[in-house]
């Protein structure tokens, strides 16, 4: 006999497993018990309420620790028959000499012993022997209708109630035993260890034995008893895209194999949040009602926060890097997209769960819709002194997690002028710290009631909540704005009170105008990540300088942006301890942004695995920032991971003279790489010699040079020949050279000079296996030593 569905230890063990939690049943949720904490056992009662097996014990009271008596037991069984009809029936027999016409449970008494194993009255079907029927008394005549049931009494019956007789039963030292063996074989008793046949058994443990049964295959069945005798079904590969129960009947939506949305009926209360984004098997009664979702127990959810950078083929959360291909589907406000069309609106605290199959593949991508907050966020105006001034948004769950710019956090990180708001689904109380001071340049529809404000010349979505604090400025004032971790405006202060968290870098500053970039992502009232452009007033001189640099940017008035370069977030004398993540013996955030440059050029994101070196001395530390908690949260390097540059054959073009005039075109310099075919990389302004061919890396500045990019720093790489397969170490991607360990680039290069083609593959990793596959011996190029960052960069094989 096999099980419909595997419940490992009842319902909910699996979505556990998947760090799901189904939440206790209350009085707001409908007609769920109020008075079950477990969440599994909530479950099953509201599964056997749902199906008219229980109904409480009066109110919204179960009260699952009591006992359940032989009579409660009986009407049960007789309702998970769908025989409750015919009750009215039996209630003028005399069966049992307990059970006399004043009993309250006569009827399902005696329709119960007159049932067979095969669900039909003695004597009107199969099996009508004594050995055949569902309950027996107690072996003299009585029944004992009021006396608690056991575990075994209980099992025996429901063993019936799947179509066994006593023919089937194994024989044990006790007459439950074959029972509770048949029990644990079928999946009937799972999440009921532990207890003894002669055991009575509570209400709640009582729920979970019957609901295990709807999903338990009857004798000879193909199917579960919900599907084969109650009418129901089960519906494979659903995935829980909404549920909405503010209204007077649930509403739930789900997306079927192939992408079909499904609303079904339901009567269904307190379903947990927790099962949004879930895929899994739908399950309906006779009527196509809803009753639950079955999540996969092979699938494997995670539920993440975007921490960093998120490109075309990645997000960054909690300091990972998890890959994520283009075509990867993403459910976005109950519709079907792709990763490839949505990852640019995808911001720092994003929320989002991944659901990874079996193959540990990443299926799909569920976006939250706390992704966008437009429900309650609260401001911490107060101090908190150690306590969380936003629990009226989490209820008080004990459950509820707290990730404050989006690393876990606890209640001590909170502090004065924080913004929150709480996500259902996720359990998650996200927190954030981000502010902007500027100018307040204008207000729509007006400065009394705004819904969008503009500062630094970029528009903000303001939430409902944030008005009010609005309201006391008008547009010219300086003002603090307070930002959700979604990029919306929760508050606004005086700049007496808060000042601006925001830092970036300038990518451009000349003309008299200037562009910045922030390190930590803003949103505008656009969805798109915010860029500040503006006028400043800065000699030529100062303005070129200025690129690249990074600052604190504000505004004092319309158009105009006020720039302070940043020596430092705080003074770093120490160096940064890479195996131990700390610096200047200060621990590092677990989501700590790194950023990099290579002199003036630009400011890219770049992942922890990168610093390959041990230490990283305070003179390569440019900036580096502490968060609410004294952890370095943003340190940005000059030039510390050699990933910057752009490797390969040097592309050297010298100046020529101009045709009547004196002056000279300026010479440039490019690179030419390839994975297959052959690319060649932007041409830059130098004013260095290159040799044809020579293996080089290069790096721009934002600089230019009659609107042409200068070459910031080069590199000429050194050769080193004989390296063999055995050299190397696939299990962490490094390469011995003479004596020294090198790391692999993961964008390594690899070229066979005898054939004059590239080695292709998804990365440096993969083409680096197919060129040392194909020749015993290696020449190799690297940039630097290993203990100052280098790589090796370039591979040639023959």
């Amino acid at each position: 006999m096999k099980h419909c569905k595997r419940i490992l230890a009842g319902l909910l063990a699996a979505a556990l497993l998947m760090s799901l939690l189904l939440l206790p049943a209350t009085a707001a949720q409908g007609g769920s018990f109020t008075d079950i904490q477990d969440p599994d056992v909530a479950e099953a009662a509201e599964l056997l309420r749902l199906l008219e097996v229980v109904d409480g014990t009066g109110g919204t009271y179960f009260r699952p620790s009591g006992t359940l008596s032989r009579a409660e037991f009986c009407k049960m069984a007789v309702c998970i028959l769908g025989k409750r009809d015919m009750e009215p029936a039996q209630r003028g027999r005399t069966i049992f000499t307990d059970v006399g016409p004043s009993h309250w449970g006569r009827g399902y008494i005696n329709l119960a012993a007159s049932l067979t194993t095969a669900g039909d009255l003695a004597g009107t079907g199969e099996g009508s022997g004594a050995g055949d029927r569902l309950i027996l008394g107690v072996g003299d005549g009585s029944f004992a209708p009021d006396r608690a049931i056991t575990f075994g009494e209980a099992v025996a019956i429901l063993i019936r109630i799947l179509g066994y007789s006593a023919a089937d039963i194994a024989p044990g030292a006790s007459w439950y035993d074959g029972y509770l063996s048949l029990a644990a074989e079928s999946g009937l008793s799972d999440g009921l260890t532990g207890l003894s046949g002669g055991a009575t058994i509570t209400r709640g443990q009582t729920a979970r034995l019957f609901r295990n049964l709807l999903f338990t295959n009857g004798k000879g069945s193909d199917s579960c008893y919900l599907v084969s005798k109650l009418g129901g079904s089960i519906t494979e590969d659903v995935t829980l895209l909404s549920l909405d129960e503010s209204g007077s009947q649930a509403v739930i939506t789900l997306s079927a194999a192939g992408g079909e949305l499904l609303t079904p009926k339901t009567e269904r209360t307190g379903l947990s949040t927790q099962l949004l984004g879930v895929r899994g098997e739908m399950v309906q009664d006779k009527d196509g009602k809803f009753l639950t979702l079955l999540p996969n127990e092979d699938d494997d959810i995670r539920r993440v926060s975007v921490s960093g950078t998120v490109d075309a083929n990645y997000i960054t959360a909690g300091g990972e890097k998890i890959t994520v291909l283009p075509e990867t589907l993403v459910w976005k406000n109950g519709a079907a997209t792709t990763f490839e069309k949505v990852w640019s609106y995808l911001y720092t605290g994003t929320p989002m769960l991944l659901c990874y199959g079996p193959a540990g593949k990443l299926d799909y991508i569920y976006l939250s819709s706390a992704a966008r907050v437009e429900g309650d966020v609260m401001v911490a105006y107060a101090d908190p002194e150690g306590s969380n001034p936003f629990a009226s948004l989490t209820g008080g769950d004990p459950e509820a997690k707290i990730y404050k710019n989006g690393v876990p956090a606890s209640v001590s990180d909170l502090r004065r002028y924080d913004v929150a708001y709480y996500d259902s689904a996720a359990k998650i109380l996200y927190v954030s710290d981000q502010r902007l001071t500027g100018r307040y340049e204008n207000a729509y529809p007006n400065p009394t009631a705004p819904s969008r404000v503009t500062m630094l010349g970029q528009e903000f979505t303001v939430l409902p909540g944030a008005s009010a604090d609005l309201s006391a400025f008008r547009p010219g004032d300086t003002v603090t704005l307070l930002f959700t971790s979604g990029g919306q405006v929760a508050g606004a202060v005086g700049t007496d009170m808060a000042e601006s968290t925001t830092v970036g870098v300038v990518q451009k500053c000349e003309g008299g105008a200037a562009e910045v970039a922030p390190l930590v992502d803003l949103v505008n009232a656009d969805g798109e990540k915010v860029v500040f452009r503006g006028a400043v007033s800065l000699s030529e001189k100062a303005a070129a300088e200025m690129v690249g640099q990074l600052v604190t940017v504000s505004s004092t008035s319309a158009g105009k942006l006020n720039l302070s370069k940043l020596a430092g977030g705080t003074s770093v004398t120490g160096s940064l301890d890479v195996d131990g993540r700390t610096l200047d013996g200060v621990p590092l955030s677990p989501n700590v942004r790194l950023f990099e440059r290579v002199g003036r050029g630009p400011t890219a994101e770049i992942q922890y695995d990168q610093l390959t070196r041990h230490t990283v001395e305070a003179s390569k530390i440019l900036y580096a920032a502490k968060d609410y908690s004294g952890r370095y949260s943003v340190l940005v390097f000059d030039d510390v991971t050699g990933d910057q540059y752009e490797y390969g054959f040097a592309v050297y073009t010298p100046a020529a003279d101009s045709y009547g005039a004196i002056q000279t075109n300026n010479p440039h310099v490019s690179v030419r790489y390839g994975n297959g075919t052959e690319s060649q990389s932007q041409q830059l302004v130098c004013g260095t010699q290159f040799r044809k061919d020579e293996l080089i890396g290069i790096a721009a500045s934002l600089e230019t040079i009659k609107e042409e990019q200068k070459l910031g720093r080069y590199v000429r790489l050194t050769e080193a020949e004989g390296v063999t397969r055995a050299d190397y170490d696939p299990d962490n991607h490094t390469l011995r050279v003479g004596s020294e360990i090198f790391p692999i680039s993961r964008e390594v290069w690899c070229y066979n000079e005898t054939t004059g083609h590239w080695f292709e593959g998804e990365d440096g990793y993969a083409r680096f296996e197919l060129a040392r596959a194909y020749a015993e011996e290696l020449t190799v190029y690297y940039d630097n030593s290993p203990q100052n960052g280098g790589k090796v960069r370039f591979v040639i094989v023959q």
